[in-house]
């Protein structure tokens, strides 16, 4: 007689209690489950964003492998919960450019002042691959989160945001 198993699970649910997040100074996730584990850059996608916002967050590695699924992000501690909640703004973002107010470039990292539909807005972009443009003359910018950030056409910037854009084209 053959006994069946049930197929293993690769699916990892983190215990809240273990579970601290935090940003780190280039506004990037990071990930700690007890002593033992420690991850970095993750970021946070919702695998149900439109019928259940707060559960099964999905933690992943930059390069889309999951670490483990939040099972509730109630049930995590005050600034994990924040930490989480800025990195799924970021990562569901989609802005309006006004204005650049500067641009600088640092280890790989390009950072973006910008004044924004959602106000003012400092965005890290990882490099010019990262800045894309568009037919109608748009440039669209997509920050290490994935947020997308799209700047009218040369002719309708300011001229000190021409010359930002220009430098970095």
């Amino acid at each position: 007689m053959k006994t069946e198993t049930a197929p293993k699970s690769d699916l990892r649910l983190l215990d809240p209690k273990r579970t601290h997040l935090k940003m780190d100074g280039y506004g990037r996730l990071r990930l700690e489950v007890g002593f033992e584990e420690r991850y970095g850059p993750v970021r946070a996608v919702r695998c149900l964003p439109l019928t259940r916002p707060y559960e099964f967050i999905s933690i992943q590695l930059d390069e889309g492998e999951e670490v483990g699924v939040i099972p509730d992000l109630r049930e995590l501690d005050a600034e994990s919960r924040q930490a989480v909640e800025q990195d799924l703004e970021l990562y569901y973002l989609k802005a309006e450019v006004h204005a650049i107010l500067g641009v600088e470039s640092r280890n790989g990292i390009i950072t973006w002042d910008l004044e924004t539909s959602l106000g003012p807005r400092r965005v890290h972009v990882r490099d010019r691959q990262n800045i894309r443009s568009l037919p109608n003359g748009c440039t669209v910018l997509t920050d290490i989160h994935g947020a997308k950030f799209e700047v009218p056409p040369v002719e309708k910037l300011d001229e000190k945001s021409r010359k930002w854009l220009e430098m970095e084209l």
